[in-house]
């Protein structure tokens, strides 16, 4: 008896430590599902989803709909006309009570212009200082340094985050490398889409040069083939493999473009699996349906904390 006794507080210990083990192995992904219209489909039961890490099937334990608050960090790089503002009043009308926003402006740099809030007094001032501002003429934008600057205050504990682009181009030449900005994007777990107006990505046409070699102006234009790269990359590629995907759209569709994102924002499904034995931080995720006619939206990787 006498050892047993002892050996009880061992076992004790074994056991929340491999509880504590199974609980930190559990990860949560949200995802949204579209059928073959871009509706949001909310029905699926969790028997129709399948998901695979590193290969490997992963152990779904729940699927719900996401229930934690968005927090929606909006920039808006449109040369200070303004173009945008209506529809970014639809779009939070449709998130009231389920979000905050913040706005970060860009017609040259990056200014925040409304900090992260819920309040509507708040929101309609901010709504009203995304109208025209006045140009800044041959001024690029610096759009991937306001993703970068973003990314450091978008995600919070007990919070979706979100990072909405929308942009009319003109983007000035970045030093930041596309797959640097990518991977602080997935480190953070936000969703990102990008709505770009049609022609937002055609290159800028050729300006004249002066005063400079041709050596010179070779380099100024491979400087712009990389700086336009990397910018690509970041808003296609960063945007698909978060779960959000980036649309060119018409000026006169703005305002159901941005609502079929805050539906599909409404209607996530949170996923909670078990990540397989050896799964690394890089590791690729695949989340998918049994459901015919339904595409999946999800991240390709897990973000560093959740």
């Amino acid at each position: 008896m006498r050892n047993v006794h002892r050996s009880l507080p061992l076992v004790f210990l074994l056991g929340c430590s491999t509880l504590a083990a199974a609980q930190a192995e559990r990860k949560t992904i949200y995802v949204s599902v579209l059928d073959n219209k871009g509706v949001p489909v909310t029905d699926l039961e969790s028997s129709e989803f399948e998901v695979r890490g590193g290969g490997k099937p992963m152990e779904i334990v729940r699927v719900q709909p996401a229930q934690a608050a968005l927090r929606v960090a909006m920039i808006v790089s449109d040369a200070g006309t303004g173009g945008f503002q209506g529809s970014i009043a639809s779009f939070i009308q449709k998130l009231l009570g389920k979000a905050e926003f913040s706005f970060i402006t860009v017609i040259t740099q990056p200014e925040v212009t409304m900090p992260y809030t819920s309040e509507g007094a708040v929101l309609r001032e901010g709504i009203r200082r995304v109208g025209p501002r006045g140009r800044l003429p041959g001024a690029g934008a610096q759009l991937m340094e306001a993703i970068q600057e973003t990314l450091k205050g978008v995600t919070a504990d007990g919070k979706r985050p979100v990072i909405v682009v929308l942009r009319v181009g003109n983007e000035g030449v970045t030093p930041l490398a596309g797959d640097d900005v990518r991977d602080q994007l997935r480190k953070s777990g936000a969703v990102m889409y990008v709505v770009s107006t049609l022609g937002a990505t055609r290159p800028a046409a050729p300006s004249a040069r002066q005063g400079i070699s041709s050596e010179q102006a070779q380099m100024q234009d491979e400087e712009v083939r990389s700086s336009t790269l990397n910018l690509g990359q970041v808003l296609g590629d960063g945007s698909r493999e978060s779960g959000g995907r980036h649309d060119q759209v018409l000026s006169t569709t703005l305002i159901p473009s941005l609502e079929r994102v805050a539906d599909e924002l409404l209607s996530q499904y949170a996923l909670t699996v078990v990540l397989p034995d050896r799964f690394k931080p890089n590791d690729k995720i695949s989340v998918s349906t049994k459901r015919k006619g339904t595409k999946v939206q999800a991240p390709v990787r897990l973000p560093a904390t959740r």
